[in-house]
């Protein structure tokens, strides 16, 4: 039986709802096939239309195809995880249905790369921020880890969706497939911002012999806490402290100025931190 809050129900719905509007509204009748199910279903559909003059709905594309995944997944996933995941696979259905009834955005694919990009990367966020997923190739991935062990989930994923984007340049042309590739770049941008925040940190490592000068400048001219590891050099033999310190990305210049400043020769490096968690780095 599943548990879901209302938090949970809440961000589903509008997350499924948000990747319908990129999936249908941008994405099918601008031609990108951004990879997944649905860019199968983007093929499938103007195939059948050129075919046979009957289109095939992406709703039931994205319904048919991860039917037998989920089934496939109830071998190796718990009952929890199918459950949910099956119940947000048919809302993302549902919704895609409902999208065909308003009006679709069709004529820049830039515009179509970029809102649709932004649209279902916010919208897979909240899906995943609820530990659930629309299935697709996320699923078919991971059922194929199951069988070839020493390919990881996220090679097999980008192995997938590689095969559908070129499939798509194939059947749209180069220049659409490009097109394709930069909403997936934005997919991920946004995706990154929902379930990881929009504000990124830094943080430095700073091995020198003015280790003491330099961690209180930090501490006094940026107020920013500094740890000291004690480490050996293998190559000389020597300790030496090592200095580790978290600060906002708009304090880097600051931090590389008052590094180089005490010692122009101090060996240090400057980290990206996609998340920071517990009290002390607020955003001066």
């Amino acid at each position: 039986m599943l548990n879901l809050k209302k938090r949970d129900w809440f961000f589903l719905i509008a997350g499924t709802g948000l990747m319908a509007v990129g999936a249908e509204g941008f994405f099918e009748h601008a031609d990108l096939v951004a990879g997944g199910i649905t860019g199968i279903g983007i093929m499938l559909d103007e195939w059948a239309s050129m075919r046979f003059g009957v289109p095939i709905p992406l709703w039931f594309v994205n319904f048919a195809g991860n039917l037998p995944l989920f089934l496939i997944a109830r071998r190796w996933k718990g009952q929890e995880f199918v459950s949910r995941s099956m119940l947000t696979a048919a809302l993302f259905s549902l919704m895609l249905y409902v999208e065909e009834m308003f009006p679709l955005y069709s004529r820049d694919p830039l515009l179509a790369a970029v809102f649709g990009g932004a649209a279902l990367g916010i919208g897979l966020g909240l899906v995943l921020s609820v530990d659930s997923t629309t299935g697709g190739v996320e699923l078919a991935a991971t059922l194929l880890h199951q069988k070839i062990r020493s390919v990881s989930v996220p090679r097999f994923i980008f192995i997938l969706d590689a095969a559908i984007i070129l499939a798509g340049m194939a059947f749209f042309g180069v220049e659409m497939g490009l097109y394709a590739i930069l909403a997936v770049f934005i997919t991920d941008q946004f995706l990154g911002w929902v379930l990881e925040g929009p504000s990124y940190a830094r943080a430095a490592w700073v091995i020198s012999g003015k280790s003491e000068e330099i961690a209180d400048a930090l501490l006094t001219e940026l107020g920013r806490g500094v740890t000291a590891f004690p480490a050996t050099g293998k190559y000389t033999g020597q300790g030496r402290e090592v200095l580790f310190c978290v600060f906002s990305q708009k304090e880097v210049h600051s931090v590389k100025s008052i590094i180089m400043n005490i010692d122009k020769n101090a060996f240090f490096l400057v980290t990206d931190i996609r998340e920071v968690l517990g009290k002390g780095l607020a955003d001066k």
